[in-house]
């Protein structure tokens, strides 16, 4: 019996370039670009706008090596902060610090066919706004979705004392298909805004949808340490999501789905495994898959997600 009577998603983020960000309310001002004329010391930074890239010097007296070619001279730190958020990290978060109200937004123009966006790590956001302008049609798109916190029960002491849930990610799979209309995502919240990852992408539906049994998780990568007087320290670090699917699916479709699986093996895709829980969502890649072929027009497939940091 499955979860939910819809597929599974599997979503390839496009990759965001230049060309296809055509207006954000961020600039890269994290550190002063680099310049071939300057003398860097042991520790300085710079950004490269051309990689979008923050890098810092490795050596003293560090004159005229670039960053992007000069490895020796310089390691790279990270994105810069307009750009953490396509990376492949959903820890390295794009921040609207400074920015008043806090407001992260961006527009990109694919010329080409995407009808899923979803926002990952989100943090301090109240609301997301998601707009498609067509430059036939007009407005296709424009969706207003409410982040705030909610409590997580719902009597009068839970209304006044009790916890209250922030959601952390949001999945939009309806955007309709207009291959020259701009996507607009906005971003408005508290000073803590944040967005870890943005994936905008051609959804691929698989299977009759996720059955009962499956599984979802964390694996932590913090440490948890005991000093020679018996102190114990831990250390948190990141974490990341995982899942086991157990789908069931067409025997008309199995073929297809083993080519697309090995076509996109060690790629970061987005998996959403059913819309009724937050957590069978996971940004990875899958680790192996199984096909039992045990009925004439159905078999079952087991599919083993693991998440990124």
């Amino acid at each position: 019996m499955s979860i939910s009577p819809y597929a599974i998603s599997i979503i390839e983020p496009e990759t965001i370039t230049d060309s296809i960000l055509t207006d954000s309310n961020l600039s890269e001002t994290d550190y002063a670009a680099w310049n071939s004329g300057s003398t860097y010391a042991l520790g300085d930074r710079v950004i490269l706008t051309s990689t979008h890239k923050i890098y810092e010097s490795s050596q003293g007296s560090n004159t005229n090596h670039n960053p992007e070619t000069s490895p020796t001279w310089w390691i790279e730190v990270s994105p810069t902060n307009k750009w953490k958020c396509f990376d492949t990290s959903s820890t390295t978060q794009t921040l609207a610090t400074g920015i008043s109200p806090p407001l992260i937004s961006y527009e990109f123009a694919f010329n080409q066919a995407v009808n899923s966006v979803a926002f990952l790590n989100v943090t301090g956001c109240n609301y997301i706004t998601i707009v498609m302008d067509d430059p036939t049609y007009g407005i296709v798109y424009n969706e207003t979705i409410d982040l705030s916190r909610k409590q997580l029960s719902s009597d009068w002491w839970a209304w006044f004392f009790g916890l209250r849930r922030e959601a952390n990610q949001y999945v939009a799979l309806d955007l309709p298909t207009y291959p020259y209309a701009t996507i607009s995502v906005t971003l408005e919240g508290t000073p803590g805004l944040g967005v870890g990852i943005i994936v905008v992408g051609q959804q691929n539906n698989f299977s009759l949808g996720m059955k009962y049994g499956a599984r979802v998780g964390i694996q932590d990568y913090s440490r948890k340490e005991t000093n020679d007087f018996g102190d114990t320290v831990f250390v948190e670090r990141a974490f990341a999501k995982r899942a086991t699917y157990e789908v069931m699916m067409e025997n008309e479709e199995l073929d297809t789905f083993q080519k697309y699986l090995t076509s996109i093996r060690a790629t970061p895709c987005l998996w959403v495994g059913s819309n009724e829980f937050e957590a069978t969502t996971v940004f990875g890649f899958y680790k192996n898959f199984d096909i039992l072929l045990n009925y004439t027009n159905h078999s079952d497939c087991s599919l083993d997600i693991e998440g990124l940091t």
